[in-house]
């Protein structure tokens, strides 16, 4: 056992330096660092050079089995590092002057508390922010008020803040403060956060309005000059693609023993996360060579970045990143909150190729453009469909009692301002009903006689459905298929209706249903084809219908082409750039030049008693639609692809 120990110490590597990082957010008004966990670093080394305990660092983080490793980022609270490393200085101060007295008075001498760390100005915080401390009492009005900002800023400036609680720091805006604000608090000055300067992810951008082009026309391109540098970033999970064998422990011997085998991965095997952005790639890739064609010279960097933070970090540090005109990418919003401050600092435009979650994601990223409408905004786009039925009766059907959900009062207060800008709201305009599609004793009629009672049987009846849940849907659009004989009913629901499978398609066509979709291919258009002919001769397949191919090769064409024909000038209004595109009709905007751009582009899908569909590009007048869309690239393409292999 001994000779054991003693290899095991011989054979242990050399403790590796932790240092603390220089990297900082503010998340629910406390400062954190944000460490990277380089290889061979432990919690114990991490802990005692950040002066917090190892189980802080597990609690904080989420570690269940107390193990870490390389690329991983841990947060860690800077105030209680502040605490500790303030604990570990009055103890060294106090170890030494206790060596330097004499025996007996040192057996009598007692810990000082250390003297409190003087409070800085504002001009020694930051720049561009100051760092109120929370105190006892203080709500984010009178936080406001002291500052002369509004509470819609100082949330704006403090994402993901609801309620201060004593002791957190919110982080205030600097250019917002008067000078006689400015000499108050220089008075009464805040306390500072804990060490070093916190990296802020709100560039210093005066509010002026802007305005935005809308397109009168198509852009044609015949010819290109000039050359683009673009980088792209996506997961494409090289090390899980390269994996030729797995371990199959999924079976068991006649004791009950589970069985591992190794099991070879076909020759043709993908792994299943990473297909939508090879799929996506290949789209920038017949992109790319479309540009090129017609002149433009464009270089490509292509960047696997996996699914933790340890590769954007290393790109954004290495300086590989730095002199690129545009980014395709990052796909993660947790990957686009770690580069977005990075790329605004640089002026480079990020472009998130995919749909999120997070609604408020451009929020203070100035050089975010956000291809996939959020929830938010295609909801303001049903809302505005009603403008067009203004004699029409709207029965908001909702499934959660008393709209908790904020997606659905988020809705009906949309209806609600929609239907007050044209016309008064009272009970023979708009209604609401909840509705579950559950009733007592299984009384189905009971709940086709309570939505018989909304319907108007002289004027049209629009249905809202604020639901997707699959149950509900299908007995509502039961229920209203029963009733279509006798009113003039017409559906409107969420872009997820679309894909439930309980529903009977032809439910869709009889009580017209009007969905939003943010994207939209014409497979019969000459584009089209002349898509998936390139397509196939590259990569010796064709693009199935729901491939990313289409969306990559639209994001990639309009942003490269964009750039090239309109340069800074484009990025700032993105609406002088209007071409014919496969699947998208950008419209990006923002709201102040503090956030990123929004496409609020939306396709609206309406479906026929004739068994038609008729599809709404997003462009209102004076766009003029063509008739044939024009082909956005001009030639055959030859080539091959290492990518010939079945799907």
């Amino acid at each position: 056992m001994a000779l054991s120990l003693s290899s095991t110490v011989l054979a242990q590597e050399p403790p590796v330096r932790v240092d603390i990082s220089a990297e900082k957010i503010v998340t629910e008004g406390k400062v954190y660092y944000m460490h990277p966990v380089l290889r061979g670093q432990t919690l114990y080394s991490i802990a005692r050079a950040y002066s917090v305990t190892v189980e802080l660092l597990i609690r904080e983080n989420g570690i269940t089995d107390n193990s870490i490793k390389e690329g991983q980022v841990l947060r860690i609270p800077a105030a209680v590092v502040a605490q500790g490393q303030a604990a570990r200085n009055a103890s060294l101060n106090t170890r030494g002057q206790a060596d330097s007295q004499p025996d007996s008075t040192r057996r009598s001498a007692t810990p000082t508390r250390p003297a409190a760390r003087p409070i800085s100005s504002p001009e020694q915080q930051d720049e561009r922010f100051i760092y109120h401390r929370v105190r006892r009492g203080e709500t984010l009005g009178t936080i406001a008020n002291e500052y002369g900002i509004t509470v819609r800023e100082l949330k704006r400036a403090n994402k993901g803040l609801l309620f201060p609680h004593e002791g957190d720091y919110l982080m205030i805006p600097r250019r917002r403060l008067s000078s006689r604000q400015q000499q108050r608090v220089h008075e009464e000055p805040v306390i500072e956060a804990p060490a070093d300067t916190i990296t802020a992810d709100t560039l210093l951008i005066e509010d002026e309005p802007e305005e935005f082009t809308v397109p009168a026309e198509r852009t044609v391109i015949n010819r290109l000059h000039g050359s683009v540098k673009v980088a792209v970033l996506f997961p494409f999970f090289i090390r899980e693609n390269n994996a030729s064998s797995y371990i199959d422990s999924a079976s068991l011997d006649t004791q009950g023993n589970r069985i591992y085998r190794e099991v070879t991965r076909s020759s043709s095997y993908i792994y299943d996360g990473s297909l939508p952005f090879l799929e996506a790639y290949e789209g920038v890739l017949i992109a790319v060579d479309s540009l090129r064609t017609l002149g433009l010279t464009v270089e490509m960097d292509v960047y696997d970045t996996g699914a933790d933070t340890l590769g954007i970090y290393r790109l954004m540090h290495a300086g590989t990143l730095d002199d690129v005109d545009l980014i395709l990418g990052p796909v993660f919003s947790y990957h686009l909150e770690q580069i977005a401050g990075w790329a605004a600092e640089r002026n480079i435009p990020l472009v998130s190729p995919v749909s999120l979650r997070d609604r408020n994601i451009v929020e203070n990223k100035p050089t975010l453009y956000r291809v996939f409408p959020s929830e938010a905004i295609v909801r303001e786009v049903m809302a505005g469909q009603l403008k067009d039925h203004p004699d029409s009766r709207v029965v908001f059907l909702y499934a959660d009692s008393a709209m908790y959900d904020p997606a659905t009062s988020d809705l009906w207060n949309r209806i609600v301002r929609t239907l007050n800008d044209s016309t008064a709201t009272d009970s023979t305009r708009l209604t609401s009903h909840y509705y579950t599609g559950v009733s007592p004793g299984r009384n189905v009629y009971g709940h086709v006689a309570a939505i018989d009672s909304l319907l108007l049987p002289d004027r049209e009846n629009i249905i809202v459905l604020a639901s997707s849940n699959s149950s509900v849907v299908s007995t509502i659009f039961s229920a209203l298929h029963g009733l279509k004989r006798r009113y003039d009913i017409k559906v409107m629901g969420y872009p997820e209706i679309r894909g439930l499978e309980t529903i009977d398609l032809k439910y869709y066509y009889e009580l017209e249903l009007l969905i939003p979709l943010d994207s939209y291919v014409d497979y019969d258009s000459p584009a089209a084809m002349a898509f998936s002919s390139r397509f196939l001769k590259k990569f010796k397949t064709e693009p199935m219908a729901e491939s990313f191919a289409w969306r990559g090769f639209d994001i990639a064409w309009y942003f490269i082409g964009g750039l090239a024909t309109g340069g800074k000038e484009f990025l700032r209004d993105p609406g002088i750039f209007n071409p014919a595109l496969l699947c998208l009709e950008p419209d990006f905007r923002r709201d102040n030049r503090q956030d990123g751009y929004e496409n609020r582009g939306i396709f609206m899908m309406y479906y026929h008693k004739d068994m038609t569909i008729e599809i709404n590009r997003p462009w209102p007048p004076p766009v003029i639609e063509e008739q044939v869309v024009a082909e956005p690239f001009r030639f055959i393409f030859s080539g091959s692809s290492e990518h010939n292999r079945e799907r």
